[in-house]
């Protein structure tokens, strides 16, 4: 595995666990924001693989699926439709101007688990999808 895949996806999985990690102190904004991060890093680890570039300086994570998707990867339907969701999480999460109020009266409950479930989901996608190219190449 190329040493920034690995670190992309370690990071991934770090955001992934502070994603969790609110979630368990019923911080759903933080919730949010780390699930968007870990599903962006993890696009970004298979930038490496599937398009064999660095990732773009986005931070658009349906953008950075689209541009995986004209190379041939493709989400599972399910995950494909709810992508969409992560978008406005990298702003309205950190800036009251985006959120028009405190960031954590942005996001609830449901939406936080919803956000962390999914991360979850994509983030697992992604590293089946990288271990396979590991096994292509080995």
């Amino acid at each position: 595995m190329r040493r920034e895949v690995y670190l992309w996806m370690a990071t991934a999985r770090e955001d992934l666990k502070d994603a969790g990690d609110a979630l368990e102190r019923d911080r759903w904004f933080r919730t949010a924001f780390f699930s968007h991060q870990a599903v962006e890093k993890a696009l970004r680890a298979l930038f490496f693989i599937v398009r064999r570039e660095d990732p773009p300086k986005i931070h658009t994570v349906t953008e950075l699926y689209w541009l995986l998707k004209e190379e041939g990867f493709v989400l599972p339907e399910g995950l494909e439709k709810q992508i969409y969701m992560f978008n406005k999480y990298y702003t309205v999460t950190r800036y009251p101007d985006a959120a028009n109020g405190l960031p954590h009266e942005s996001i609830d409950q449901i939406e936080g688990e919803r956000c962390f479930e999914t991360a979850k989901r994509i983030v697992d996608h992604i590293e089946a999808r990288i271990g396979e190219s590991d096994e292509d190449s080995g």
